[in-house]
C-alpha cells in the first residue's frame, strides 16, 4: 500500500531540531495556558462523547492532548511516527505519572489495524490529516468505517475552504461524510485563522445515516471559484518568491 509520509520526515525534522525534552515540556505548558483543550473543541466533544474506555490520538506529537484527556478515559493511547517525539513524550509520561497513557511509534493505518479494536473508541486528531494528500487520508478513514459502532471521533482538522497544495489539504464537508460513510457527522464550525473547524461523529452504519452534507448547483459553483482563486493566489506567491 502507497503511503504518503512526506508530512512525518518533516515533522520528524522539526522534533529532531528542537532542544531535547526540555523544548517539550515547554510546548506541554504552553498548550497549557493556550486554552486550545476547550477553545478546540475537545472538551465539548469529549462531553458528547459516551466512549469512556479507550481514546486514540493520531498523530499525537508533543503528547499534549494525551495529557489532557487521560483524566476522561481508561486508557489513551497516542499513535505516532516520529520516534523522537515518541522518546521525549515518554519521559513526560514518567514525570506526570501519567499511568494510562501508552505510545504507539507507527504510521496511523498500521496502528489502527494492529491494535484489532473490538470495543468503541473516541479518535482525535489535531491537524493531522490536514497534512496528508487525499489519497492516504481516505484510506485511514475506510478503515474507520469498518471499527466497531458507537465508536466516535473528533478531528480538528480545517474545512471549507478549497486549497490543495504542498502539506495543506482542506476539503469540503461533503467531502468527509462520503468518506466517512458509516459515520454521522456533526462539524462544530469554529473560526480558526480564516478556516473553519472541528468535526464530530459517531459510527452508527450506513443505513441510519441521514445527512450526507451532499452540496447545492451554487456550492459547487463557489467551491469551484474558491479553489480558482487559491490556486492564482500560489502563483503569485511563486513569482514573488522568486523576484
Amino acid at each position: 500500500m502507497k503511503k504518503d509520509l512526506k508530512s512525518y520526515a518533516e515533522h520528524d525534522k522539526d522534533y529532531q531540531g528542537q532542544f531535547g525534552i526540555e523544548s517539550f515540556r515547554k510546548a506541554k505548558t504552553d498548550y497549557d495556558a493556550s486554552g486550545m483543550f476547550e477553545k478546540d473543541g475537545f472538551k465539548k466533544a469529549i462531553d458528547m462523547t459516551p466512549v469512556r474506555k479507550l481514546h486514540i490520538d493520531i498523530g499525537s506529537g508533543g503528547g499534549w492532548l494525551l495529557f489532557k484527556t487521560s483524566p476522561f478515559f481508561e486508557k489513551v493511547i497516542g499513535v505516532e511516527p516520529s520516534k523522537t517525539a515518541c522518546d521525549n513524550v515518554s519521559i513526560l509520561i514518567k514525570e506526570y505519572e501519567t499511568h494510562n497513557v501508552e505510545l504507539i511509534n507507527s504510521d496511523m493505518i498500521d496502528a489502527i489495524k494492529n491494535l484489532h479494536l473490538q470495543t468503541p473508541a473516541f479518535f482525535t486528531t489535531v491537524i493531522v490529516l490536514s497534512h496528508i494528500k487525499d489519497f492516504y487520508v481516505k484510506e485511514f478513514l475506510q478503515l474507520l468505517n469498518t471499527i466497531p459502532e458507537n465508536s466516535t471521533l473528533y478531528f480538528c482538522e480545517r474545512y471549507d475552504k478549497n486549497m490543495q497544495q504542498n502539506l495543506w489539504h482542506i476539503r469540503r464537508k461533503y467531502w468527509w461524510a462520503k468518506n466517512l460513510s458509516e459515520w454521522h457527522l456533526e462539524f462544530f464550525d469554529i473560526e480558526a485563522n480564516g478556516y473553519k473547524s472541528g468535526i464530530f461523529g459517531k459510527k452508527i452504519g450506513n443505513a441510519n445515516i441521514t445527512n450526507t452534507f451532499t452540496p447545492t448547483i451554487k456550492e459547487n459553483i463557489l467551491w469551484l471559484i474558491d479553489g480558482i482563486k487559491q490556486k492564482i493566489l500560489r502563483v503569485f506567491r511563486f513569482i514573488k518568491r522568486s523576484i
